[in-house]
C-alpha cells in the first residue's frame, strides 16, 4: 500500500464564510434605491427652494424716442444750378504776321510774351527804306501823268476854240457864195466869181472837218491819259500802304503769345511775328450732357443771352466773373458726349484779369421746377419714400425725384400744408417710430441728463 506524500495530503473541509442569498439581495436592492432616493430628495429642494422664492417686482417697459432734425415742407418754384468746369478760351485771336519784306530794325517793348499790348501801340518795325522810294517814284510817276493830262485838256480846249473860229469862216463863205451866185445870175458878176466864191466854201468846210476830228482825238487821248493817272494814283496809294505797313500795330487790346521777331531778322511777306489774344474777348468753354442739354431747351426757347457764373479760385481766393451764353458749339463732343456751349466773359479784366487756359467753375442756372420741395439726400429712403413726422411718430410717404440742385433732392408729392420732414438718418426708421425734434430736446426739460443722452443714442 503506497503512502502519500505530505504535499498531497488532503485536509478535511472547513465550515464555509460566504454570505447567504437573503444577505445578498438586500445589498443589491439597497444600491439600487440610493440614487432615485438622491434624485427624488434634489427635485423635492428645488421644487421646495422654487415655491419658497420671493417673486421679483417686473421692470416698466418705456418706449424710446429718438431725437431727430426736421424741415419743413414748403413747396416752391425753384431753378437749380447746374455746377459744372470748364476752360477760359479767346474769344478772338489772330498770328500777327509781317505785310511786307525786309529787316527789322525796331521792336516794341511790349512785343514779349505774356505781355499786355494796347491798341494802335507799334510792335514792330521794317527797313522803309525801299519803300519811301518806291512812293516817291510812284508819286513822281503821277505828276508826269498829270501834266500829259493838263496838256491833252489845253490841247481839247485850243482845238474847240479853233472850231468856233473855223465854223464862223464857214458861215461867212457860204454868205459870200450866196450873194455871187445872185449877182451872176442876174449878170452882175462873172460866173467865174461865184465857183471861186464856191470853192471857199468846201475848204472852210473842210477845215471845220479837220477841227472836229482832231479834237475827238484830243478827247479820246485824254480819257486814256486819264486812266493813266487813275492807275498811278493807285500805284501811290499801294506804295504809301506798304510803307505804312513797315509798322506793325496792335489791332486792340491783346495778351502776346507765341513771339518770334528780333532786330535785325530779315523776314519775308507773311512771315509769323507773333500771336495776339484779345484781353477784352475771352470765352468759357464748357459741356452740357445731352440730358442736361435736353432738359434745358424742352423747356426754355434757347440758352443764348443765359447769364452764367464763372469762379476762378487762384489759391485759396475764389474769383467770379459773370458770363453771358453767345454760341454752341458746331459739332457733338465725341470725347465727352455732350454739347459745348461757350460764354463771353462780361468783363474779363475786372476784378483780376483772366487770362485763357484758366480752369474754372461753371454755375448755370437749370429749367425751373414748378411747386417742388427742397429736401437733403439724408431724408429719401429708397430713393422714392420721406418720413412725415405726424402727431410725434413717422409716417412714410411716397413721393416722386423730379430734379437735383447740389446735393439735395427736388421731390414733387401731395404733401400736407405745414407738415414736418424727416431730416435725420435713421438706421429703424419705419411706420410709427416715437421721434422727437431736436430742438424741443434741447430746450429746458426735467429730465436728468443720462435720461437726455439715452435718448439720443443710437442716431
Amino acid at each position: 500500500m503506497d503512502r502519500q506524500s505530505p504535499k498531497e495530503k488532503k485536509h478535511p473541509p472547513s465550515p464555509s464564510k460566504e454570505p447567504s442569498n437573503w444577505s445578498k439581495a438586500f445589498l443589491f436592492g439597497l444600491k439600487a434605491l440610493l440614487p432615485i432616493v438622491v434624485l427624488t430628495g434634489a427635485f423635492m429642494g428645488y421644487g421646495f427652494l422654487k415655491a419658497s422664492k420671493p417673486s421679483p417686482k417686473k421692470p416698466k417697459v418705456v418706449e424710446k424716442v429718438w431725437a431727430v432734425d426736421v424741415i419743413d415742407a414748403v413747396a416752391k418754384n425753384i431753378t437749380p444750378t447746374l455746377h459744372l468746369y470748364g476752360q477760359t478760351v479767346s474769344g478772338r485771336q489772330v498770328e500777327l504776321r509781317a505785310l511786307v519784306a525786309g529787316k527789322i530794325i525796331e521792336v516794341g517793348p511790349s512785343l514779349k510774351d505774356g505781355a499786355l499790348v494796347k491798341k494802335g501801340q507799334m510792335l514792330v518795325s521794317i527797313d522803309d527804306f525801299d519803300y519811301k522810294g518806291a512812293l516817291r517814284e510812284a508819286k513822281a510817276m503821277l505828276d508826269e501823268g498829270l501834266a500829259r493830262q493838263a496838256e491833252f485838256k489845253a490841247s481839247i480846249q485850243l482845238e474847240q476854240e479853233n472850231l468856233k473860229y473855223a465854223q464862223a469862216q464857214l458861215k461867212l463863205a457860204q454868205t459870200d457864195y450866196e450873194r455871187a451866185s445872185n449877182l451872176a445870175k442876174r449878170g452882175t458878176v462873172s460866173k467865174k466869181l461865184a465857183d471861186d466864191r464856191k470853192v471857199i466854201v468846201s475848204q472852210r468846210a473842210q477845215t471845220v472837218t479837220g477841227h472836229k476830228v482832231n479834237l475827238d482825238l484830243q478827247q479820246a487821248r485824254l480819257k486814256g491819259q486819264e486812266a493813266a493817272v487813275e492807275r498811278l494814283k493807285w500805284k501811290v496809294d499801294q506804295a504809301e500802304r506798304r510803307l505804312v505797313e513797315t509798322k506793325l500795330i496792335a489791332p486792340f487790346d491783346a495778351y502776346v503769345n507765341e513771339v518770334s521777331s528780333e532786330i535785325g531778322r530779315v523776314v519775308s511777306a507773311n512771315d509769323k511775328i507773333a500771336t495776339l489774344i484779345d484781353s477784352n474777348q475771352i470765352d468759357v468753354r464748357f459741356t452740357l450732357t445731352d440730358a442736361q442739354y435736353g432738359r434745358i431747351i424742352a423747356h426754355e426757347t434757347t440758352l443764348i443771352g443765359r447769364k452764367i457764373k464763372a469762379v476762378w479760385k487762384v489759391g485759396d481766393k475764389p474769383i467770379e466773373y459773370t458770363a453771358t451764353i453767345k454760341r454752341k458749339g458746331a459739332e457733338i463732343a465725341s470725347q465727352s458726349g455732350g454739347i459745348e456751349i461757350y460764354a463771353t466773359i462780361d468783363t474779363p479784366l475786372k476784378p483780376i484779369p483772366v487770362r485763357t487756359g484758366a480752369f474754372v467753375e461753371v454755375k448755370m442756372p437749370d429749367r425751373r421746377y414748378d411747386n417742388v420741395y427742397r429736401v437733403p439726400q439724408t431724408a429719401l429712403y429708397d430713393s422714392n419714400t420721406i418720413y412725415l413726422i405726424i402727431d410725434g411718430r413717422l409716417q412714410p410717404q411716397k413721393v416722386k425725384v423730379v430734379g437735383a440742385d447740389a446735393s439735395d433732392s427736388l421731390i414733387s408729392a401731395p404733401l400736407p400744408k405745414g407738415a414736418k420732414i424727416l431730416k435725420s438718418r435713421l438706421s429703424l426708421a419705419g411706420p410709427g417710430v416715437k421721434v422727437k425734434p431736436r430742438t424741443s430736446l434741447q430746450s429746458p426739460t426735467n429730465k436728468k441728463p443720462e435720461q437726455t443722452a439715452k435718448t439720443t443714442k443710437g442716431l
